[in-house]
């Protein structure tokens, strides 16, 4: 098979990823605290093309490296969102480096900026879809009646008691978060208390999503899509060419 194939089919294949990684920050564009995502891509390495097993490293195929393009993977820009109040109680968002962490319906605790919660028919409050937000002694129950937060993130009720406080957290040191959906992260390596935030009430973190960015990507990586597509298509007749010549030999 003409190497080309394998060329024109990696770049396809990576501004396929990349046109659906913009349409998802686009998607997510009002999404409270939501981080957006890069797509991390590289070379195909001649190293790949080894089997390692019992018996050593056996080359696959000729041993010859294409310029191949492949995903690695994806990254999310960890830059703050602006913060836009709301004028509702149940809004909280974060200056710092702090993270709101959330008891999923699936037992994970998730990490996330997303401070648009509310309070379910148990008192709790949660995060819709997701689950109910942590407090430092565990799902933080805050009634009906309504509530106030100050700068510390300690909780308290209409009558001024304190019922709770949330348990903000941040990555370990040199450690990575992995991204998961509607703007949920997770910490595999741990988490520890955070110390330098500010809770406040009344306002949410707007997405880090840059409009005019994602645009400027969407169409770079469309007219990218574009020429691979039509590369493919000239490499396919001048194969079919040849073809039809070696056959008018015979």
């Amino acid at each position: 098979m003409h190497s080309g194939f394998y060329t024109i089919a990696s770049g396809i294949l990576t501004q396929q990823n990349e046109l659906d990684t913009i349409a998802n920050n686009l998607a997510n564009l009002q999404t409270p605290g939501y981080r957006a995502s890069r797509l991390v891509t590289g070379a195909f390495e001649a190293e790949v093309q080894k089997r390692i097993d019992a018996n050593g490293q056996q080359v696959l195929g000729d041993g010859v490296a294409y310029p191949i393009s492949v995903v690695q993977g994806e990254v999310a820009c960890m830059n703050s969102g602006l913060l836009e109040p709301t004028g509702r109680e149940l809004d909280f968002a974060l200056n710092g480096d702090a993270y709101f962490n959330i008891q999923g319906q699936d037992g994970t605790t998730y990490l996330t900026r997303n401070g648009q919660f509310t309070v379910d028919d148990q008192g709790y409050l949660t995060l819709p879809n997701i689950g109910r937000v942590l407090g430092k002694n565990g799902p933080l129950q805050v009634g009906q009646d309504g509530i106030t937060i100050d700068e510390l993130g300690n909780v308290y009720n209409k009558q001024g008691q304190q019922v709770g406080a949330l348990q903000l957290t941040r990555p370990a040191d040199n450690t990575t978060m992995t991204k998961m959906g509607n703007g949920m992260f997770t910490a595999p390596q741990g988490a520890v208390n955070a110390d330098n935030y500010q809770v406040v009430q009344f306002t949410l973190e707007k997405s880090n999503v840059d409009m005019n960015q994602e645009m400027s990507n969407f169409i770079a990586a469309q007219r990218a899509f574009q020429s691979c597509s039509s590369a493919l298509q000239i490499i396919d007749g001048i194969d079919r060419k040849a073809v039809a010549q070696i056959g008018a030999v015979q």
